[in-house]
């Protein structure tokens, strides 16, 4: 019977790390061993702040100064074999007429810009390293669309 296996990289970057899927994959990998940079606008919760191999980066993926704070934390710690998960979202509920343009502003940034800083910022470690793993998460809202998730919708369609 054919058997599947796989490395995980020797550090993995997880956005949206200080809750729901992040905050899982973030406990998952570090049991498994690999180090893991969570990255959140708030603060890292207890449980995983004082897990051996897991760090936190506090700030706004949609924020340049948050990536090159991830940069220089990767580089310092001498990882070769980089992973990126970009699990942080914004879901806000409610109909497009309901839709502030903070809100539309909000779920753009982090869903898509916040997706798209980091890989920017660290595929070129992936390439230096000539070795890197990138899972972006989208979701099935991006071709079933949910009502009252318009914007949600848009942004997970824009990432898929």
């Amino acid at each position: 019977m054919p058997q599947l296996t796989f490395e995980l990289p020797d550090t993995v970057v997880v956005t949206g790390a200080s809750s729901g899927l992040g905050h899982e994959l973030c406990s998952l990998l570090v049991e498994a061993g690999v180090a893991t940079v969570g990255v959140d606008l708030a603060a890292a919760q207890d449980n995983l702040a004082a897990l051996a191999g897991c760090c936190h980066v506090a700030g706004d993926v949609a924020g340049e100064a948050t990536w090159e704070k991830v940069v220089a934390r990767l580089r310092s710690s001498g990882a070769k074999r980089i992973g990126l998960v970009t699990s942080a979202a914004i879901l806000d509920v409610g109909t497009i007429l309901e839709a502030t343009p903070a809100i539309m502003s909000r779920a753009l940034n982090v869903n898509i810009v916040g997706t798209a800083l980091a890989i920017k910022f660290l595929l070129p470690l992936m390439i230096e390293a000539h070795d890197g793993t990138i899972v972006v998460v989208a979701s099935v809202n991006a071709t079933l669309a949910e009502q009252q998730l318009g914007i949600y919708n848009a942004t997970k369609a824009a990432v898929r």
